[in-house]
């Protein structure tokens, strides 16, 4: 039994545990893992560890939003694949979680909170197939950088939502406004 589902909980947070507890089943079942003591896990796009606390009782932990170790529940990591799952449904498109280790290409000062222009290109399986650039990007290749998405997701949290539109989508974001669409020519 899940000691988080023991606790008192909103009807929607509720049934968003029971769709996490699905997915760890899942995924036992279809990759036919054991999940082990101190073992991370990925939940879509964040993760979660289950710790034993009896044989009978296990304890949700999820990486917290600010990268600093974990914390009891998965309410951060249930909110961001929600929030990705409703961008997605946006668009009607189905979503195409990145790992939480997959890689990330940014331009100098991404992640110093200026607007963003984002395209998300086919990629091998370490990338997550996302491109991200300032208006303060040149154009030399040279100058950008690959990081890990979770740096991008602990620093830059209000792009998260985004990570998960299919090959091909584009965002710009730009303060408080932003522009999602699919461009065919990124899948070329």
């Amino acid at each position: 039994m899940i000691k988080n589902l023991l606790y008192p909980l909103k009807k929607r947070l509720y049934d968003e545990y029971v769709e996490l507890i699905r997915y760890l089943i899942n995924c036992v079942i279809d990759d036919k893992p054991s999940i082990k003591p101190d073992q991370t896990i990925a939940y879509h796009s964040w993760l979660v560890k289950c710790y034993e606390l009896s044989e009978l009782y296990y304890e949700i932990l999820e990486v917290q939003s600010n990268g600093e170790g974990l914390g009891e529940g998965a309410d951060y990591a249930i909110k961001v694949v929600q929030e990705q799952k409703q961008e997605c449904q946006k668009y009607e498109s189905t979503p195409k979680f990145p790992i939480f280790n997959q890689m990330i290409v940014i331009s100098n000062i991404v992640y110093e909170g200026l607007a963003v222009d984002a395209v998300r290109y086919l990629s091998p399986e370490h990338m997550s197939g996302w491109w991200l650039t300032t208006d303060l990007y040149d154009d030399n290749v040279e100058s950008l950088m690959t990081v890990h998405y979770h740096h991008v997701a602990f620093i830059r949290p209000e792009l998260i939502k985004y990570f998960a539109l299919p090959y091909g989508y584009r965002f710009n974001i730009t303060g408080k406004e932003q522009d999602v669409w699919f461009d065919e020519n990124a899948i070329k």
